[in-house]
């Protein structure tokens, strides 16, 4: 019988710890309060739009988009060679994430 792409995933046990994708969707939600962002970005001359790169009109799909964009650019894991910078801009875009979209 030939194995599948995916079979390994299903057999992968998470009971010892690792959790469910509940409980790791919880945790993202729990990342940071809009408290939280609202400090990290009260030092900052720019607004959550600017950070993001949207337009104050811009949609919920669109902000997504700018988040995972941007998010994705400034990822600590790929800017190791400069990681204090991507550090701080990370913390500003999900930040200003938090800020639009609750």
């Amino acid at each position: 019988m030939k194995k599948g792409f995916l079979d390994g995933y299903k057999t992968y046990d998470t009971s010892n710890g690792y959790g469910n994708a509940k409980q790791w969707w919880q945790s993202f939600n729990q990342r940071m309060s809009k408290e939280d962002a609202e400090e990290i970005l009260s030092s900052q001359a720019e607004t959550p739009h600017s950070i993001l790169g949207v337009a104050i009109s811009a949609t919920q799909a669109e902000i997504k988009k700018a988040f995972r964009s941007k998010i994705n650019e400034w990822h600590p894991d790929r800017n190791q060679h400069r990681l204090q910078e991507a550090e701080e801009q990370s913390k500003k875009i999900i930040a200003a994430y938090s800020i639009l979209t609750t």
